[in-house]
């Protein structure tokens, strides 16, 4: 999210020793500047970065350092819990307890409102085992409803369409519909302009006043610049915003302008969209999102994403047999296949902390997708003999030319395939050894 990581930036001003027991001015001068520039670059407002500087400053100057303390850790506490602030102090969760909850979707064309409304329906289905209904209420934009048709055949919930009947009308008649069959959700896709307008304005307001909702929320681009800031503002004045998702929060976005959004206007952000995938979509922790600001990583979610869409006991077997060296090409097949559904390598790494992404930095993540790709297809390609006993390759070379000719990929390409394979064999029964002998096998890897 930031091309400089702050951590990495208060890890190299604090090298040095205090001269004294307290923070001074002059000992975080520079490294407040260093962090100003940092969060200017990632595109934080002007106003949020003085704010949070002065705010920083104010914590650290005077702070006691006890012998034997770190002031690195202490003036890293400090910059967690402001940012943590800034980014809005506590979980602001989307309602979820009440028996008819009506969400009104609002925003502007780009910001990837339509799909965000099939991923929160499909959140809302999956996690909390509610009935949703999608409302298709955005009548300008060119195959606007068609989009969210398609989208809810996807999510298998109903989608609820009009055509191009005056919207303040539709949301009505589908509020009635709701009700009468047992709906426990619904969600009006609005419609979007280029920018915003009266008349925009006016309509969103009588659907307001029409479906009274719950929920009012703005979806935001984070590749979004500071006019996103102007657009919020005239919508939350408009219609009093309940809260913000976050789309495209992956681990280029640059995301200082939306991020920036809850401490100008006091509207938390709930949800944020991480990826393309219908269920790519998280809750937004503002502590969380601090530590990965700060270059700390952001494991918990990546846990939670990997609960919630990995199965749990077909992996444990899989590690069973990869630390007892007896992983085969179709473990290896389960396991990238499962891996795969926590979404794209760079939002994944996005997650990790900072030293393990500078570890992977030099390396080419779209490169190493397209590998992964050609080794799923290969091994799709084989029969299920010969995924569970590659050895079979070797024996009977026909095997590995009728494989390759399947696949459509290169001989070289079915060689690395099994090259890493065994490689990986390898190193996972070598590891296995060590744990059973009481030894850390990551000792000295890092």
């Amino acid at each position: 999210m930031l091309k400089s990581m702050l951590s990495s930036i208060i890890t190299k001003h604090f090298k040095k020793k205090l001269d004294g027991l307290t923070i001074k001015e002059e000992d975080i001068a520079e490294v407040l500047r260093e962090i100003r520039i940092a969060l200017l670059d990632a595109d934080v407002n002007l106003l949020v970065v003085k704010n949070l500087i002065k705010s920083i400053k104010e914590k650290a100057v005077g702070q006691m350092v006890q012998p034997g303390q770190d002031p690195q850790a202490i003036f890293l506490t400090i910059v967690k819990d402001e940012l943590t602030n800034i980014l809005g102090q506590h979980d602001a969760p989307i309602t979820t307890n009440k028996t008819f909850i009506n969400v009104m979707m609002v925003g502007l064309q780009g910001s990837g409102k339509t799909t965000t409304c099939a991923k929160l329906a499909n959140w809302y289905q999956q996690k909390h085992q509610k009935k949703v209904l999608l409302v298709a209420i955005d009548v300008y934009r060119p195959a606007a409803i068609e989009q969210l048709q398609t989208l809810a055949k996807e999510i298998n919930v109903e989608c609820f369409a009009r055509g191009t009947q005056d919207p303040v009308v539709t949301a009505d008649e589908a509020y009635t519909y709701a009700k009468q069959n047992g709906f426990n959700v619904v969600i009006y896709d609005t419609a979007g302009r280029l920018q915003t307008n009266q008349a925009l304005m006016d309509e969103l307001k009588h659907v307001r006043n029409k479906i009274n909702p719950d929920e009012i929320i703005m979806v935001v681009d984070a590749m979004s610049g500071q006019n996103i800031i102007d657009v919020a503002t005239t919508f939350n004045q408009a219609l009093t915003l309940s809260g913000f998702i976050i789309t495209k929060l992956d681990g280029d976005a640059r995301a200082g302008a939306a991020l920036s959004l809850t401490a100008l206007l006091n509207v938390p952000i709930k949800l944020v969209g991480t990826g393309e995938r219908i269920g790519s979509i998280d809750q937004f922790h503002p502590s969380r999102m601090a530590e990965r600001i700060l270059g700390l990583g952001d494991i918990l979610t990546l846990a939670e994403k990997a609960r919630d869409v990995v199965d749990e006991g077909q992996m444990k077997k899989i590690f069973t047999r990869m630390l007892s060296g007896k992983i085969n090409l179709d473990d290896l097949l389960v396991l990238i296949t499962q891996m795969k559904k926590m979404g794209p390598m760079n939002m994944i790494m996005g997650m990790m902390p900072g030293a393990l992404q500078q570890k992977v930095s030099g390396a080419n993540l779209e490169e190493a997708e397209k590998k992964i790709d050609n080794y799923t297809i290969l091994m799709n390609s084989m029969t299920l003999l010969e995924r569970r006993n590659p050895a079979l390759f070797k024996k009977e070379p026909n095997r590995k030319m009728r494989v390759i000719k399947g696949s459509g990929k290169k001989p070289e390409d079915f060689n690395k395939l099994l090259n890493e394979w065994e490689r990986m064999r390898d190193q996972m029964a070598e590891m296995g050894k060590m744990i059973r002998a009481g030894k850390n096998p990551l000792a000295g890897m890092m």
